[in-house]
Order: structure tokens, then C-alpha cells, then sequence
């Protein structure tokens, strides 16, 4: 047994309820005296969390930011991005001389970058900055459902402006990016603040697993959003008025990569793992595919800039399909929990 374990003995009072004693210095050391209370929370894997009652505390989490000592405007809007993330409620920024400069592109940042922030105080060289919506207003799975919903439109208006050599359709792509980003650091923050809050992660309706699975998922999605922006810039770069043709076969292999996407957004909602596993078969065949279009690119009488744009948006492609594989797993990895093959079956001894 492991030196930082302890055994303890279950005993009865009372006839029909069972008692476990706390070690005497871990109560001590957080304060914890006869009358006060513990939560206890199942977890997946049937033990039990202990959580002290005086741990849980509603006061908000603030931080400060003090950017008049920052070197670059880019370490202030990193570090505030940071706190964000972090899971802090209250923000609170000290601005130095360039104080127009800072707070100007630091509101454009939350505006464009991070949902629910409000300014709440200011002055001349102090903002404060507070997150007013929570994950029971709105919840984290709803919150992918909606980025899910948000980069599906950008790929397909992304070989949409492709094929019709639409810019302004590619402009309005590019733009949407950001909305996505938005959603995606509001999960992250979610995600990582229930990771350290086991009583949230309860009211969030989460397991420790999904949170990590859930992680690596929104990470994939923002990654394919990127590649549907850099599909809808590209498409703006090039003379294609004589390659309809090659055009064509493009769009029929994205179609396939936003297809294999699509199923596997589709199995985690329904925790398939069947579904998942049809996504990542259709993969190799997306793989032989997408080689045949490479090869024709090369091989095509296109501009230098026009090929090495087809090329480029290949393999944006074949990114996207890739990450939807990777999203696929993580729902086989979901869809099985270890600890359902540690229950006996009901039908064990027949």
C-alpha cells in the first residue's frame, strides 16, 4: 500500500447507518471542527469526493493586470486572454502612459474574442472587467452544439465562394472566424474551471472524462474553422476561370472531408461509437482521393500562384478530415467507459 494511504474501517452506529472516520490532520489542517459540514459526491467510477463545506466559497475570483509595467500590447491582451481562461469573475487592469492605446484594443478584444465580459468601472488609467454570464445560462454542450453549427457554415460557404469565385461570400467566412474563437475560449474556460471545481463540474452535468475529451473536441473544431478561413482567403487569390474542371474535383473532396466531419460531430452528440467508427473508415478512402487531386494540381498548366493556392487549400482539406477523425476517436475513447466492464453482468453464473 502506498505511504500516503490510509486505511480506514467502515463501522456501524445505530443499527443501519454505516461511519467512516476523517484523518484528524487532514480535518485540522482546513479548519474543520465537530459540527462543521463535508459534501460528499459520487463519481463515475463509484467513490466518493469529499469536499469541505466552508471550501465552496460564492465570493468572486478577481485579478489584476498591471500594464503599465507590460512590454508590449500583445503581453497585456495575453495575459488578460490568460485570466479569462483561467476562470477568474472580476478583472481589474492598471493602465500606464499609453493608456488610450491599451484600453481601446483591449475592448476590441473582448468584443470580437470573449463572450460575456463587461466593463463595469472605469477611469482614467483603470478598467475594470467583469464575465456576467455563467454555464447554467448557457451550457457547455449547448455551447458546442453552437460552435459545431457556426464552423459547418464556414466550410461550406468556404467551397461555396470557391467554387463561385465569391469574395465578398469569403470575406463574410473570414470574419466568422472570430465568432468561433469566441465560443471556444468560453468553453475552454468552462472546461477549465470544472476541472477544479468538482462541484461545478457536477452542476455542469460533466464527468472528468468528457472534460478532457471535450478539450481536445473544441480544439479540433477551432483548428477547422482556420483551415475554412484559409480556404475562403485563398479563394480570393486566385484566377481560376479556367480550371472549372479541377475546381469541381476540389469541391467533391472537401465535400467528402466536411462529410467525415459532420459524422463525427454528429456520434459524439449521440455518443455512437458506431457512427465514430464509420467516420475514420471513410478517411483512407478520403486519403486516396485527396492524393489523385494533389498529383492532377501539380500536373495542371495553373499559375504558380493559382497551383500553389490549389495546393495550399488540398491540404486544408485533407486537415479537416483529419481532425474529424481525431474528434471520432475521442468519442470511442467516450463511448466506453472503463469502469462498466468492472460491474458484474446481471446475468453472470447462468
Amino acid at each position: 500500500m502506498r505511504s500516503d494511504v490510509e486505511l480506514r474501517k467502515i463501522q456501524i452506529t445505530g443499527g443501519s447507518t454505516y461511519i467512516v472516520s476523517l484523518p484528524k490532520n487532514w480535518a485540522e489542517s482546513l479548519g474543520l471542527k465537530p459540527g462543521d459540514y463535508v459534501q460528499i459526491l459520487m463519481q463515475p467510477d463509484m467513490s466518493l469526493l469529499l469536499i469541505p463545506g466552508n471550501r465552496r466559497i460564492d465570493a468572486p475570483l478577481e485579478a489584476f493586470i498591471d500594464a503599465s509595467s507590460a512590454s508590449s500590447l500583445g503581453e497585456v491582451v495575453r495575459e488578460f486572454i490568460s485570466c479569462y481562461l483561467a476562470g477568474y469573475d472580476i478583472v481589474k487592469v492598471k493602465f500606464g502612459q499609453r493608456v488610450d492605446e491599451y484600453k481601446a484594443y483591449l475592448k476590441a478584444v473582448m468584443r470580437s474574442k470573449l463572450i460575456g465580459l463587461e466593463t463595469v468601472e472605469e477611469s482614467t488609467d483603470c478598467m475594470v472587467v467583469r464575465c456576467l454570464l455563467g454555464f447554467v445560462e448557457f451550457p457547455i454542450k449547448d455551447a458546442v452544439a453552437r460552435m459545431h453549427s457556426m464552423v459547418g457554415s464556414m466550410c461550406a460557404d468556404a467551397l461555396k465562394a470557391l467554387k463561385l469565385q465569391d469574395s465578398s461570400l469569403a470575406k463574410d467566412v473570414v470574419q466568422r472566424d472570430d465568432e468561433v474563437d469566441r465560443l471556444y475560449f468560453f468553453i475552454v474556460r468552462g472546461l477549465k474551471m470544472a476541472v477544479e471545481d468538482r462541484v461545478l463540474m457536477r452542476d455542469m452535468g460533466m464527468s472528468p472524462r468528457e472534460c478532457l475529451g471535450y478539450r481536445v473536441v473544441v480544439k479540433s473544431m477551432e483548428r477547422i474553422a482556420d483551415h475554412a478561413a484559409r480556404i475562403a482567403k485563398l479563394s480570393m487569390s486566385m484566377n481560376l476561370a479556367n480550371a472549372s474542371n479541377l475546381v469541381s474535383k476540389v469541391i467533391s473532396i472537401a465535400e467528402l472531408s466536411l462529410k467525415i466531419y459532420e459524422s463525427s460531430m454528429e456520434s459524439l452528440f449521440k455518443m455512437s461509437s458506431k457512427q465514430a467508427n464509420a467516420a475514420i473508415d471513410e478517411v483512407e478512402r478520403f486519403h486516396e482521393l485527396e492524393s489523385k487531386a494533389v498529383n492532377e494540381v501539380l500536373s495542371s498548366k495553373l499559375d504558380a500562384k493559382t497551383l500553389t493556392g490549389m495546393r495550399l487549400i488540398l491540404e486544408s482539406i485533407r486537415r479537416i478530415a483529419d481532425y474529424g477523425a481525431d474528434i471520432a476517436e475521442i468519442v470511442l475513447n467516450l463511448a466506453i467507459s472503463p469502469w462498466q466492464h468492472d460491474k458484474p453482468s446481471k446475468h453472470a453464473g447462468d
